[in-house]
């Protein structure tokens, strides 16, 4: 469980959180939406543990995160940021197993339970064929499903993913929430995923909050979470723009040449 109790944050004199208050329960797939620099990866952030909270406080499972060792964190825990630079050029099987790395010593090796699970990860993520082609012999998508895959090899019961669509095309992006939902539903992984399109957390997140200059300003079903009325008032659209029952957002005057209209 993670229950955030109305901490806010800052950079430097600028403050991009602000009282912020949730709770999502085990096992529960919550998006994060919200305009670029509403404070979504910050969020994500914070809630690994990468960032402190300057007021408030972060509980995960009933316990201050900031009373969590690194190590004992990072087994509660796994993030996927939302850039991956490429610093060695690791082959996928190399970058799976580092998920390992929580329950290992620092001069202890992968034991056979180490591949049995990294071998499940890498199935579960579509990567049997590529395990041993470098980071950079491999696409956009491929990279994504990679560090997702060593996400799920760090057997954390929490998994926060930071935009992990952006910059995929719409089968890339389909596959990585059918894997992510396949995680959540058989294993009962809690998980919070930022994301910019509408209808894939309708299709996919049955919870959603939306955060707006800062500010939790809705949280609950997505259902009710992602209406029109509220999606305009929160995301700044005019009255030029429609959303339908799917969350699509597009001008009244693209839909009016698309059925022809005058």
């Amino acid at each position: 469980m993670i229950s955030c109790d109305k901490f806010s944050f800052s950079y430097g004199t600028k403050e991009v959180l602000r009282d912020v208050n949730f709770t999502i329960p085990k096992g529960d797939f919550c998006a994060l939406l919200g305009l670029n620099g509403s404070g979504k990866s910050t969020l994500l952030k914070l809630l690994a543990g990468l960032l402190s909270t300057q007021s408030g406080a972060i509980f995960i499972d009933q316990k201050q995160i900031k009373d969590y060792s690194i190590k004992n964190l990072s087994q509660k825990i796994a993030y996927v940021s939302q850039r991956q630079d490429i610093i060695f050029d690791f082959s996928v099987y190399d970058i799976v197993m580092m998920g390992r790395n929580p329950y290992q010593t620092h001069w202890s090796v992968p034991d056979a339970e180490d591949e049995r699970i990294v071998a499940d990860a890498i199935e579960m993520c579509h990567l049997s064929q590529l395990q041993e082609h470098t980071l950079t012999q491999i696409s956009g998508g491929e990279l994504q499903r990679t560090f997702i895959a060593c996400a799920i090899a760090q057997q954390a019961p929490i998994i926060l993913l930071d935009e992990p669509l952006s910059n995929l095309d719409i089968i890339h992006k389909f596959e990585i929430m059918e894997i992510l939902t396949h995680l959540n539903q058989t294993q009962k992984t809690t998980i919070l995923i930022s994301l910019h399109d509408f209808s894939v957390a309708k299709q996919y997140a049955p919870t959603s909050m939306i955060l707006s200059d800062g500010f939790l300003t809705s949280f609950g079903e997505t259902s009710s979470i992602l209406k029109p009325e509220v999606i305009k008032e929160n995301f700044n659209l005019s009255d030029q723009f429609m959303i339908d029952d799917y969350g699509n957002v597009r001008k009244k005057c693209e839909v009016s040449k698309t059925f022809g209209e005058p």
